[in-house]
Parts: structure tokens; C-alpha cells; sequence
């Protein structure tokens, strides 16, 4: 009887993010209140999940100088990730063949700026200190291109392969993504895997070691031909899933990308200037995950909010459903609870990991326009 009142009342509060954060309090963190019976299935499986995908664990900074955050909580994984093994079998000049049958169209392929060393801050540092520079991808960030979009039916076909060339016409003259995949299936290179594409600038994710700040750099971007659709089913063909699978799974062979590093761009998107996540929503709320052969990474909480205090707006929670909803949960979780262990209010311990993103992207900036001087 207590928990239905409690969601009567949080039924009665208009603004999601204020539901959100009413529903936290008096039901308990981490806990999915009773949901309409056409959805009650889908948050129970995903209870285990959320119980056991993160373990936290926490240590204050032994600064005398300065309060500094303790460390990120320490993600632990269900299961040991595990990689299949993915080869060259054959290489043309427009067509690369792999052993598990991903076929890559090279005839779009262009060079970008080359991917220098870039900064990863630790987990069992201080946030702001640079614990180690790194050259090879750690990460997939998967995009949708929002482009115009026909009927995908027999008699559309001349539509289909005019829009299909026209998007990666554009996508290849702006360095978008490394890869796209378009509504037939067809996995197009468009940046070479060795330079950095345009896909993914203020951003922020973490895994079990270290976090990443601007994952241009640090992620690889794969693009899907298609646009953001509301609701659970996905907003791709069964033939762009298929090819996300062989994709992915030759990606994490060759460059050992954890699958907790294979996130949605709406995961990882910030806007700096407002302090908020999701700036982009693409694949807010219904990637799919376990048809492209990974672990549903909804649950995980985002980064830039435990980390750098980060918030989130209405329009957001209205994107992002119920998967990913419970990482916001978690990270809010995780925020109050490192702000009780320094002894501040969440309000001032937020502000705290702001000012450490800032000097973060301040540092950042100085170190991106030292290398261009020098290139030039």
C-alpha cells in the first residue's frame, strides 16, 4: 500500500525529472517503481542486470591542499568479456572481406586528422590528473545519420540508393564517422580506423580503468542510415542489425574494445555550455543491444554525471524510456553517495566535479591548439 501511494503522488508530478527524482527518494535508489503490466516484464528483467553489472567502491582524495572527488566506482562486468575472433581474409581495392562474413566497402574512404595520443584519466586518481596517453580505440559510439528517409519497400528502391549516396556523399566531405551502415545493410568505410572522425566532441564515458573525455579521438563512430524513432522496436532493418553484429564483433577482435565501451551516442553526449547530458539523443532508448551481440549497456550509468556533475532536463527523460532511465537513476545514486563521504551536500559536491571538468577541458583545448601550432 505505501509504494502505490508513493506512485500515485509521483503520478500527479508533471515534470519527469522531478518524477524521477521523487520516485529515487521513497522507493529506494536503484529500485523500478510498479509499471503498467505491458512494460512490468521488461524492468524485472532488467532488475539482475542492474544489481549486478556495478559495484561501488570508494576512496577520499588524501589531498591537504584541496578537497578533491574521490574516485569514480569501480564497474565490474557479469561476465568476462569475450571476443571472437575476426580476420582479413581478402582485400581489394574497393572491398575488404572478413572471416565472419562482414564485407566493407572501401569506394567512400578518406583520411582525417591522424589519432595522436590521447588522455585517459584513471579511476584511482584524482579526476583531473592525466594518468595515461593512449593511440589505439578504446570504444564504438553508434550514431544514427537523421537523414531524410523513404519507405523502405521494393518500389522505393531508386529513392533508397539516391538518399543511401547522397548521405554518404555528405558524411565522407564532413569526416562524420568511421563507418555507416546504410538501410540495405552495406557497411560503408568513410574515415580510416587510424584518424579521427567528427562523430562524438563533447563527450564523456567510463569504463572499470579509466574515464574518457572528447571521444573523437579515443572511440570509434558507426553510423546507421536511419532516424531516432520513439518508442522500444528499433529504428533499423534487420539487414543494418546484421551487419552491426559482424561489424562490431571485427572491431572489438582487432582493437580489444570491452563491450562496456560499445555505447549509443546519446549515452555519452554533453553540452558544456549547460551542463547537461544527452545534447544528442540518437539511439536514446532503443539500440539494439543484444541483437548486435552485446550486453545491454542502458543500465550503465553515465559518466559525466558521477564524474563531472553533469544534470539532465525533461526533454531528455522524455527521450530516453525506461533503459535508460535506470542509468540515470544509478549515477544520481552514485553522486549523493560520494557527496556523503566528503561530507558536502550533493549541491556543492556537484559543483565541485564541474570545476574539475572544466580545468579537464581547459587542459584539453590547450594541448589540441599546442599540437596544431606544431603541425603547422
Amino acid at each position: 500500500m505505501p509504494q502505490l501511494l508513493t506512485e500515485w503522488k509521483a503520478g500527479k508530478i508533471k515534470d519527469p525529472v522531478a518524477r524521477l527524482r521523487y520516485l529515487q527518494r521513497k522507493i529506494g535508489p536503484g529500485t523500478i517503481p510498479t509499471l503498467p503490466r505491458r512494460t512490468r516484464w521488461k524492468a524485472a528483467a532488467l532488475l539482475p542486470a542492474l544489481a549486478c553489472l556495478f559495484i561501488p567502491g570508494f576512496k577520499a582524495s588524501n589531498s591537504d591542499d584541496e578537497l578533491l572527488p574521490p574516485p569514480i566506482p569501480h564497474l565490474t562486468a557479469v561476465a568476462v568479456d569475450v571476443f571472437t575472433d575476426v580476420w582479413l581474409v581478402e582485400k581489394s581495392h574497393d572491398v575488404e572481406t572478413y572471416s565472419n562474413g562482414l564485407l566493407i566497402d572501401d569506394r567512400y574512404a578518406v583520411s582525417s586528422d591522424p589519432r595522436i595520443p590521447y588522455s585517459v584519466f584513471g579511476q584511482n586518481e584524482p579526476i583531473s590528473t592525466q594518468t595515461a596517453l593512449r593511440t589505439q580505440p578504446a570504444g564504438i559510439v553508434y550514431h544514427t545519420t537523421e537523414s531524410d528517409q523513404a519507405s523502405f519497400e521494393e518500389n522505393q528502391n531508386r529513392a533508397l540508393k539516391r538518399i543511401g549516396k547522397e548521405v554518404l556523399t555528405f558524411v565522407r566531405r564532413n569526416r562524420c564517422y568511421h563507418f555507416v551502415i546504410d538501410r540495405f545493410g552495406q557497411v560503408f568505410r568513410i574515415v580510416e580506423e587510424s584518424d579521427i572522425a567528427n562523430h562524438a566532441g563533447n563527450s564523456v564515458w567510463a569504463d572499470a580503468r579509466a574515464i574518457y573525455v572528447n571521444l573523437n579521438s579515443s572511440f570509434l563512430g558507426v553510423a546507421f542510415e536511419t532516424q531516432s524513432q520513439p518508442g522500444e522496436l528499433p529504428s533499423a532493418t534487420p539487414a543494418q542489425i546484421h551487419s552491426a553484429r559482424v561489424l562490431t564483433q571485427m572491431l572489438r577482435s582487432k582493437y580489444r574494445i570491452p563491450e562496456a565501451n560499445c555505447v549509443t551516442h546519446a549515452q555519452v553526449s554533453v553540452n558544456p555550455d549547460n551542463m547537461l547530458v544527452g545534447y544528442h539523443t540518437d539511439w536514446s532508448g532503443n539500440f539494439p543491444f543484444l541483437e548486435v551481440g552485446l550486453h545491454d549497456n542502458y543500465p550503465a550509468p553515465p559518466a559525466a554525471i558521477y564524474a563531472f556533475g553533469f544534470d539532465y532536463d525533461p526533454v531528455f527523460v522524455h527521450r530516453t524510456g525506461l533503459r535508460l532511465w535506470q542509468g540515470l537513476a544509478v549515477a544520481e545514486d552514485q553522486l549523493r553517495t560520494q557527496a556523503t563521504a566528503q561530507g558536502l551536500r550533493p549541491a556543492q559536491y556537484r559543483s565541485l566535479l564541474r570545476k574539475h571538468y572544466k580545468e579537464i577541458i581547459t587542459t584539453l583545448k590547450a594541448a589540441s591548439a599546442k599540437e596544431e601550432r606544431h603541425a603547422t
